[in-house]
């Protein structure tokens, strides 16, 4: 089915919190250029009090399922929506704010001073009378629990703020632990898992969507943990992915590491090549058994192949890259400066990096690579660029060996990150 929605009690059956999984199966793309192999999930959330309250709306894609959905839920327990709280504008949330708010008319709509100035370019024709601003610190009394709110700006649109419910534990969370995805919620919300399978199964597409979305504003990050860390959290509800529970697995730790910039896989090496005819990547192919060779577990990408989302978040995750590219047009290969581009515009930094380069008659990459990594902070350069004339020989490859001794004793040595 193109869209699908399960509902789920987060914190227990007495709770009065549900969880509205709404995934979308037909979308290839997100944001029309992160790819997706599984769809992309929507989370909307009820907490039923003497007030009943919606956080956040999902995505045009959803919209319509969406609303059916939670209107055969509010008339099978004979409810009105009193509050809509909408922790962020971006259109994947907020597609179906309009439709919502002209079907209840008499709900109000929590939202923060800032997203209430910004409300009007998402959702039209909202009586101001019925938008609540809220601000940090301030408390929304719905019955037997108060939900409180706080800000976190550049999390990452400059309005997004966070809901924290104290009588269940729950960090409503926007955008923060969020992943690319669909299935990986669903069966969380179907029951089929639990939350001690996400150790394995959350990483990899949680760090592909907050180093590609969120990435660049590690300090904002940052500000909104320290929040957190002040609260007794037990379940995080993010805008995507699944549900945590997190006394069965703990994200914060990751989330705190990725937004100081700092790797997660300290001994391990990225190799990522671009090559016009094959000679780079065969070359990469060398260097990386090489590295093997020399204990240190190396990830080689084809930048002709892999997705630049997927080099990005893999360059986060390893303590040390290598950068091969070929030389093109006296600059380098389109998909070299684009990787490198958007690590620089994702705040890359505190890594070992080598350098090689490969031309036939004038090879500039080396040079053009260097100068691109010195505009990023906190880069350490690991032996001295290999240059290599259209295929390995044995100078070159001599060469390599010699890079990938000093990458090896580097990464063994120093350990944690480059200074």
């Amino acid at each position: 089915m193109p869209v699908e929605i399960y509902q789920s009690q987060v914190a227990g059956h007495d709770s009065g919190v549900t969880w509205f999984c709404c995934v979308d199966n037909g979308i290839s793309l997100f944001e029309k250029q992160y790819p997706l192999a599984d769809g992309m999930s929507y989370d909307s959330y009820i907490i039923e009090d003497e007030k009943l309250v919606v956080v956040d709306t999902v995505d045009h894609a959803v919209e319509a399922a969406w609303m059916a959905a939670v209107g055969a839920f509010l008339e099978s327990h004979g409810r009105r929506p009193d509050f809509l709280i909408v922790q962020h504008l971006e259109p994947d949330h907020s597609a179906a704010i309009e439709a919502f708010m002209s079907f209840y008319p008499e709900c109000r709509l929590v939202c923060s001073v800032k997203a209430a100035g910004m409300l009007g370019q998402f959702a039209r024709g909202i009586d101001a009378a019925r938008v609540m601003p809220v601000k940090e610190g301030d408390i929304l009394p719905i019955g037997s629990r108060e939900l409180r709110f706080a800000m976190a700006p550049m999390v990452h649109w400059p309005e997004v703020m966070v809901t924290y419910d104290p009588k269940t534990r729950i960090l409503f969370s926007a955008d923060a632990f969020g992943t690319f995805g669909g299935s990986l919620a669903a069966s969380i919300a179907r029951g089929e898992k639990d939350c001690s399978s996400l150790e394995k199964e959350w990483p990899e597409e949680a760090r592909r969507y907050y180093i590609n979305i969120c990435g660049k504003y590690g300090p904002q990050v940052q500000g909104l943990l320290k929040k957190a860390a002040s609260l007794d959290i037990r379940y995080l509800c993010p805008l995507h992915g699944p549900v945590v529970d997190v006394e069965a697995y703990n994200p914060v730790g990751l989330y705190d590491k990725w937004s100081r910039y700092e790797p997660e896989l300290t001994q391990e090496c990225l190799v990522v090549a671009a090559s016009l005819h094959g000679n780079t990547v065969e070359a990469a192919r060398v260097f990386a058994s090489m590295m093997e060779e020399e204990g240190v577990e190396t990830t080689l990408l084809d930048l002709s192949e892999a997705d630049l989302s997927e080099a990005v978040s893999r360059a986060f995750a390893c303590g040390a890259t290598v950068f091969m590219s070929a030389t093109y047009d006296a600059s380098l290969v389109p998909s070299m400066r684009a990787l490198l581009s958007r690590l620089k515009s994702k705040n890359w930094q505190k890594r070992y990096v080598g350098i090689v380069e490969n031309g036939s008659w004038a090879p500039i990459a080396a040079g053009v690579i260097a100068k691109e990594l010195g505009e990023m902070k906190s880069l350490t350069v690991v032996g001295e660029p290999v240059t290599i004339r259209t295929r390995l020989d044995e100078s070159s490859e001599a060469a390599l060996r010699s890079l990938a001794s000093a990458m090896a004793a580097t990464i063994k040595e120093k350990g944690e990150v480059a200074v």
